[in-house]
Order: C-alpha cells, then structure tokens, then sequence
C-alpha cells in the first residue's frame, strides 16, 4: 500500500477531506491530512484563497511536512491542495504518484517523471481543460503515465458530502480509481 500526504482545499480541512482519507485508509493506505490553515475554516473558495495569500508561509509549511514523509509518498490533494501537490511532484521526482483531485495547472517546468492523476468535472469554474491537457503532455513526454477522468457535469468539489457539488457516485469511483493507480 502507499504512503498518501492529502492536503485540503481552500475551504479549510473540512470533514470532507476526512472521509476522502477514510475511505483511502479502508484500502489500506496510510494517509496524512495535516491542517496548514491552523484550523481556519471558509464557505466559499474565493475568501479561502484570499487566506492563503496572506500567508505565504502555508505552502513552506507543507513543503516541510512532505520532506519528513518518506521520498516515495503519494502527494495528492483536492482543489487548492491539489495544486500544492502538483509543485511539490514537479521538484520530488522520488513520489510515487500525485493525485489531483479538483484541480489542475499547466506545469511551470520539465516535468519530474512522477505519474499523474486527475479527477474533475468536464465543466470546472476553477479548471480550465487546457491546463489539464498542458499537464499531460509534460507528464507523458518524462516518461510517467497520465490519466485524467473527467466525469461529465459543472462543478467543483464532488467529493466533499457537505457541498453542493457532490456527488457519491463519483466520490466512490474517484476513490476505486485512485486506489488501481496506486496498487
């Protein structure tokens, strides 16, 4: 099984992160949720984000977590944590894989060879496809597989129970997926 740093969206560690890392740990995995926004929580990603750019000092946070975790963890995260996750794979080409769940960006650089995969709705306010397409196209070209599941539908964050944007369906095959990926 593997070793599975998940970082939170801009809404804060909220009890959907937990259930995502629950359902991860039945499988087996060990999984690693810190809290880098020391508790703060929001309703909407727009002042969430605003957080985060006040303190520039979250994605350090997190950049020093992962380096006590073991080279090869699983760097993934959902919407704002996933783009954490992302540059922390694009400089760790030790990872296992990174998972990107809500979110993804073109890359900023040669891609490290880490494997890829992306969850998101075909119609994502916060995603724009070509980024996805971008990512793909860097992560292919190291050498590293790419998969990008686009499940058809608006939104965001399916798999959060407490958001609009849910969906079970697509929450548990979100999880089946990541979990083949990884095996």
């Amino acid at each position: 099984m593997a070793t599975i740093l998940l970082l939170h969206t801009a809404l804060g560690l909220r009890p959907g992160v937990h259930d995502v890392a629950d359902r991860l740990r039945a499988r087996g995995h060990e999984v690693t949720v810190p809290d880098y926004y020391e508790g703060h929580f929001f309703e909407d990603e727009r002042s969430g984000i605003a957080h985060r750019d006040a303190h520039p000092e979250y994605f350090e946070t997190v950049r020093e977590l992962a380096a006590g975790l073991p080279p090869d963890t699983v760097l993934a995260g959902m919407s704002l944590g996933a783009w954490f996750a992302q540059r922390l794979a694009a400089r760790r080409p030790r990872a296992r894989a990174a998972v990107l769940m809500h979110s993804v960006a073109p890359p900023r650089q040669e891609w490290s060879g880490v494997p890829v995969q992306v969850h998101r709705f075909a119609d994502d306010p916060w995603i724009a496809p070509s980024a996805a397409s971008a990512l793909g196209r860097a992560v292919e070209a190291s050498g590293a597989p790419f998969e990008d599941h686009v499940t058809p539908g608006h939104g965001h964050l399916f798999t959060d129970p407490d958001l609009p944007g849910f969906d079970a369906a697509v929450r548990d095959a979100t999880i089946d997926r990541i979990d083949a990926f990884l095996r």
